[in-house]
């Protein structure tokens, strides 16, 4: 079986609908995030040992968890580092997929396998997400790099719109050997956005070493680009923090 991450969330459909013309099509996806603590004695060792078991008792339900992605997130620079040990993310390419798969962890043992779960989970939220860009390709293990932040949009522009100066921007970065995967994020349920905030915006690469590269690649060669200032004018974000992301499954 292959592995790959798909870090991710959704929008709400409401906050994007406008009687307007649009560039882009948006990609759309689905993303759980399952937000916990370990319990006394356990680590990130553990809940890897832990997903073996998981990805056992998956492999015995036919084909429903074939498209699901898996990844496992820890907090690096974050302002409350007690808070978060470990977030285990789902993705899936549609509602469709994704409550079929819920439809059998509830019915047919998830609740038996979970007894054993090294963790706690203080939230779990389920979310829509748009793909802006896509990162350099990656595998099994391998060890990637997210930033999540909070975004409220300037006035005068809602989501959608923002999507596609994104768009712009994410095309000309990549023409010049940009690898970052963007998204833009809305919770569903399990979490309510702040009032002041539209989405969240995740930024993620192949590696961690990648996202230092891509900073000195923005600094040096996209600042000053007609396509940056346009989207800077967009949105404003805050409250930004990063996560280490151990890749653990992909579609089959």
């Amino acid at each position: 079986m292959k592995y790959l991450l798909l870090i991710p969330f959704l929008f709400s459909i409401g906050s994007f609908a406008q009687d307007v013309d649009y560039k882009y099509e948006p990609v759309v996806n689905k993303a759980e995030y399952y937000i916990g603590t370990f319990k006394n004695g356990k680590d990130l060792d553990d809940m890897v040992m832990w997903y073996k078991k998981f990805a056992d008792w998956a492999e015995d339900q036919g084909d429903v968890y074939d498209t699901m992605t898996v990844a496992l997130l820890s907090p690096y620079f974050n302002s409350d580092l007690s808070a978060i040990d470990v977030i285990w993310v789902n993705n899936w390419p549609s509602p469709v997929e994704q409550f079929k798969g819920l439809e059998t962890w509830v019915t047919g043992g998830g609740d038996k396998l979970l007894k054993s779960l090294p963790s706690v989970n203080s939230e779990q939220v389920d979310a829509w997400q748009w793909t802006i860009s896509n990162p350099a390709e990656f595998g099994v293990g391998d060890m990637m790099y997210a930033t999540y932040a909070d975004c409220s949009n300037a006035e005068g522009y809602d989501n959608r719109a923002v999507y596609d100066l994104y768009k712009d921007f994410a095309n000309m970065v990549k023409e010049d050997g940009d690898t970052i995967g963007r998204k833009m994020i809305v919770p569903n349920a399990g979490r309510a956005l702040p009032d002041d905030v539209d989405f969240i915006r995740l930024m993620y690469t192949a590696s961690i070493s990648e996202a230092g590269t891509n900073q000195v690649l923005f600094t040096d060669n996209f600042a000053d680009k007609q396509e940056t200032k346009d989207l800077q004018a967009s949105f404003s974000c805050t409250n930004s923090r990063t996560y280490t992301g151990l890749v653990m499954r992909a579609p089959e």
